[in-house]
């Protein structure tokens, strides 16, 4: 057996950052998690309850699934309170999607910066907020759940601090504009969110956001607290007690190491102290607590489609985080093989918009944000490309975007839902018949060479656009170019050369006649009519998921009945209840998940 506690070897900022600097070798190979590709339902999908293993590897007080944002902070939350903690992860870094993020935290209710820069707030108002009815990210939050997450948003901040954090100037807390006390559509009615100051934590590359000095400190945290890690292996099945009680008391967990084309050594991260080899598939017990962690649905599409139908393959080809880390809905699809519930679906999803996003960076397959990772991340020969800057001042001026029949169907110079409710179904195949069927399909930017000279982008291939893997395309006439492109999800389905010819030529005559007759965009300025002619995979990509397991305000997972399911909480993406964006909704929920483990079981 193995259990939380004993002497760790304490590992500071200092010595992270100088270990990083010199320990390349630290570093093993260059790897992928199994199945870096978007992992489908059926790939994915944990087994139904079974048969109790005969005997244990591991057990802790409290598992946790997971070791991203909110696995870190309820860790250490449940150490503090003298509890053992095993975390389970699937990769071979702790820090999953938080870690590639903007690091921007959304903490109020009285925060020590909120009190510094005279901001009046407190758990009621946020409570307030985050279930007003006038606000589409808030109107359909589940109220007790929100109520169990904003008592925590003073603690949980100061919480950060105290585990290393760093933000940026108080000067820099902000609020989102638009408030609905003052006739927008933002839930914050008063500043709550300050972004992380990275210094320090920026090696190795893993990568370029500020997320990495969100997690980093946080795990270096946990492990000199003396939580102990599972890495590289992916839960694949939850216990459940078959005694009467129906208590979850563990999980099996398989080996998943991860290593890119090439390889065949997995990669080993620097941080290693409180791991638990293991190269096989374990069973690990929960004595008090299992902890549900893994992340939302955003890379499963299939199981995605449940909250917002229109989702499809090509959506969650390149969801922001990956290909460093994987929303499979593994979590939700293991705690509904047990019994557990889904709550507060498709409104959250469609209404409120933020589960998709347009691509900030054109021409590569992982091109929520720009630089998300560098090409000396461990993970770039995964990454391949950061992307054409499609958001840089005077991008959209030269470039139109075009559905996968070479049809534009909205203004492009927009990030509005309109934008996405179109790119997700402007396309119809098989218009004149009986079988015609509406989707999304691929997006792509077209721009020409006179494009390219403005804004000074390097299309020869990596580290800016991707051409082997088919991201982005090059031809003299446009005909050419629409013969080239490769549609990865719909084959049959080729992007017909009049199409596109009859769409950029109907568009130059709007740059002649300075009016977009089709969507009204303002000042169409440049026509496309200089060879070579360009096409960049520009099709949105999943982002939040706002929808999940259904959870009370304690974060207990719950079944269809409103029933308890014993030691069972969930917390973050995985779980239901809060449509807000950024790191608030984690932090606070996974600092008060831990705390309501303790006491509840005394």
């Amino acid at each position: 057996m193995s259990s939380t506690g004993g002497d760790q070897t304490k590992l500071t900022r200092r010595q992270f950052v100088q270990a990083a600097a010199t320990g390349a070798a630290a570093i093993v190979g260059t790897g992928a998690l199994a199945g870096c590709a978007p992992i489908s339902a059926a790939s994915m999908a944990p087994s139904a309850a079974g048969p109790l293993p005969q005997s244990w590897d591991h057990e802790a007080d409290i598992v946790i699934l997971g070791g991203g944002i909110c696995g870190l902070v309820s860790a250490i939350r449940a150490r503090d309170l003298g509890a053992s903690v095993i975390v389970i992860e699937a990769n071979f870094a702790c820090g999953g999607h938080a870690l590639t993020s903007g690091g921007h935290v959304h903490l109020g209710g009285g925060t020590s910066v909120q009190q510094r820069m005279g901001v009046v707030d407190s758990p009621t108002q946020y409570y307030l907020d985050h279930t007003h009815p006038a606000v589409p990210t808030s109107r359909y939050n589940i109220r007790e759940v929100v109520r169990g997450a904003a008592n925590s948003h003073p603690a949980a901040f100061e919480f950060l601090l105290e585990n290393g954090w760093v933000h940026l100037d108080d000067t820099t807390l902000r609020g989102n504009t638009g408030s609905y006390k003052e006739g927008g559509t933002v839930a914050d009615s008063v500043p709550r969110t300050i972004t992380t100051d990275p210094t320090g934590w920026t090696e190795p590359a893993l990568s370029s956001t500020p997320g990495i000095g969100l997690t980093r400190p946080l795990e270096v945290s946990a492990r000199n607290k003396g939580v102990q890690f599972i890495m590289n292996h992916h839960m694949d099945k939850i216990y459940r007690d078959q005694d009467g009680t129906g208590a979850v008391i563990g999980v099996q967990a398989s080996y998943t190491p991860r290593m890119v084309p090439g390889s065949d050594s997995p990669l080993v991260d620097i941080l290693t102290d409180g791991n638990i080899e293991s190269t096989a598939t374990v069973n690990v017990k929960a004595t008090k607590a299992l902890i549900v962690a893994t992340g939302g649905s955003t890379s499963n599409w299939k199981f995605h489609q449940i909250f917002d139908p229109r989702y499809g393959p090509e959506h969650a080809h390149g969801v922001g985080g990956d290909p460093f880390s994987f929303q499979d809905a593994s979590g939700e699809l293991a705690c509904l093989a047990i019994g557990a519930s889904l709550g507060a679906t498709a409104n959250q999803t469609q209404e409120a918009g933020s589960a998709l996003a347009k691509m900030r960076g054109i021409g590569s397959q992982y091109g929520y944000r720009v630089g998300t990772f560098s090409p000396d991340s461990p993970i770039w020969p995964l990454v391949r490309a950061q992307g054409l800057d499609a958001e840089a001042e005077g991008a959209t001026a030269g470039l139109i975007y075009v559905n996968m029949l070479g049809q534009r169907f909205f203004q492009e110079d927009t990030r509005s839902y309109d934008w996405l409710a179109a790119a997700m179904g402007s396309a119809v195949l098989d218009a004149d018949t009986d079988d015609a069927r509406r989707v999304g399909g691929p997006i792509w930017g077209i721009f020409d060479a006179d494009h390219v000279a403005r804004m000074g982008w390097d299309v020869s291939g990596p580290p800016s656009v991707d051409i082997e893997q088919g991201y982005f395309f090059s031809a003299d006439t446009l005909a050419e170019l629409a013969q080239k492109i490769v549609n990865k999800f719909y084959e049959d389905y080729p992007m017909p050369a009049a199409n596109l010819e009859e769409t950029v030529a109907r568009y130059n005559s709007f740059v002649d006649s300075g009016v977009d007759e089709d969507f009204a965009r303002e000042n169409p300025s440049f026509k496309l009519e200089k060879p070579p002619f360009y096409a960049a995979w520009a099709t949105p990509a999943g982002h939040d998921t706002l929808s999940g397991i259904w959870t009370n305000g304690k974060f207990q997972v719950l079944d269809k009945d409103e029933m308890v399911i014993p030691n069972l909480y969930a917390v973050g993406e995985v779980a239901t209840g809060q449509g807000m964006h950024g790191h608030g909704k984690n932090i606070s929920s996974a600092y008060a998940v831990a705390t309501n483990i303790v006491e509840l079981a005394g």
